[in-house]
């Protein structure tokens, strides 16, 4: 490969790359790269999924897709590494098995087993997660927690999510869930860190995030939503890394028309099931309309936003989606979530491309417990990455995708897509 720009090793240079036995094998600088460069492609590592559902379904008629197809849907957007926080176990036969037998690369994936969450309160209300089809541990001792952290390990889970949030979007907004108690969180979080295992926790509000980061958590799965921080407000959470989550919720708030332009882009007709594209159109008014929360997401939704790009600002932001979600698609929504960060601001792609790619794999790694944060852009590493076009949107698919020195053709993810379904995995998993 010869003449591409690796603008996270040098933004002024141009480079040759070699790649042998799947690795790369040689990264060399070998010419001045000009301000006003538009041709040369750019050379990043692959798309990082930091927070996706595999057991959860993004169908709006609320059925599960298989989950060989969602691997071959991060596949054809570049997303190469792939976080489950919410029920791997659930689907983890059937990813395995395609694994083994597809001619394809699968994406990389790390995954908790299953998370851990409150009990039922006095009030009648489950802890957040009880919800979903997915299992999760209710955790009220230090002895359901050391039988969660086990069950999961023995699942293959190398992280605890626990679910801390009692759904609460804005000031005023209903409580929906029972929460864990200040007892409880400093011990799953104490605990944790006991056993080596890394912690992510799910938070909503200001005030939640306050008290987990008080407990000892560092690792949160969405940005605050119920204000937009301050600078003193910051100060409280050094060290702390959140990630965006935007896609996950907009498409509560989403007019038929905007659903139709989101999922107009080229991929989703390729990889998603089309029978939501039928239901869109039928689309008369927002969710957020017909639930009485339309105010209330839209100004959470805002909130998110400002508080991602602060982060951002600092190099602590994840780039994830909370695929799974109704609405939200695995592969397709991780290239919508950096557009909805974007928004018009050009200035913010190269830091949104980084995050959402060397960011992303650090965490990658943290999560899966090898002690260390491999280079995903040095010679020896694994050959993984994608070809950008300078100039182009954010949300446009890469130029080509390569995994493991093995270069992705879309075409052919397309039709083992269409075989899965043809052979029957279209009746899916109902929900």
């Amino acid at each position: 490969m010869t003449r591409v720009a690796i603008p996270e090793l040098d933004p002024t240079a141009i480079f040759d790359v070699t790649v042998e036995d799947g690795h790369f094998s040689g990264i060399r600088p070998v010419a001045e790269r000009t301000a006003d460069d538009t041709g040369t492609p750019e050379l990043w590592p692959g798309y990082v999924e930091t927070h996706a559902h595999l057991g959860l379904p993004a169908n709006f008629d609320d059925s599960l897709e298989d989950p060989r197809i969602a691997a071959l849907q991060y596949l054809y957007s570049g997303v190469t590494h792939v976080v489950d926080m919410f029920g791997f176990p659930l689907v983890q036969d059937v990813w395995e098995r395609g694994r083994e037998e597809s001619a394809l690369p699968y994406p990389e994936l790390v995954h908790c087993g299953y998370a851990a969450t409150a009990m039922t309160n006095a009030a009648g209300l489950t802890g957040h997660g009880v919800e979903f089809p997915a299992p999760v541990h209710m955790i009220a001792t230090e002895t359901d927690l050391e039988h969660a952290i086990r069950s999961n390990v023995e699942r293959g889970g190398t992280f605890l999510k626990v679910m801390f949030t009692d759904g609460t979007e804005q000031p005023g907004s209903r409580v929906k869930f029972s929460r864990l108690s200040r007892r409880v969180l400093e011990f799953c979080a104490r605990i944790a860190a006991e056993r080596g295992v890394t912690a992510v926790i799910d938070c909503n509000t200001l005030q939640e995030t306050r008290w987990a980061y008080e407990c000892g958590f560092r690792l949160f799965a969405h940005t605050v939503r119920d204000r937009t921080l301050d600078a003193a407000d910051w100060k409280e959470f050094e060290g702390a890394r959140f990630v965006s989550t935007l896609a996950g919720l907009r498409p509560m708030i989403m007019t038929g028309d905007e659903f139709a332009s989101e999922y107009g882009r080229e991929g989703f007709a390729e990889t998603q099931d089309v029978r939501n594209l039928e239901f869109v159109k039928g689309i008369e008014k927002p969710f957020g309309i017909e639930y009485g929360c339309q105010d209330t997401r839209t100004a959470a939704l805002a909130d998110m936003r400002r508080n991602a790009l602060a982060t951002l600002r600092e190099g602590k932001l994840l780039i994830g989606t909370d695929s799974g979600n109704t609405g939200a698609y695995h592969g397709y929504s991780l290239l919508s979530e950096l557009d909805l960060l974007r928004g018009d601001d050009d200035s913010l792609d190269a830091a949104l491309r980084r995050q959402a790619t060397v960011g992303g794999r650090r965490y990658f790694d943290e999560l899966s417990g090898v002690g260390h944060a491999t280079d995903p852009l040095g010679v020896g590493a694994r050959a993984t990455y994608n070809l950008h076009a300078p100039g182009r949107p954010l949300s446009a698919l890469p130029l080509s995708t390569v995994v493991g020195g093995v270069p992705i053709d879309r075409p052919t993810v397309v039709r083992a897509i269409a075989g899965l379904r043809a052979a029957g995995t279209d009746r899916r998993v109902e929900s």
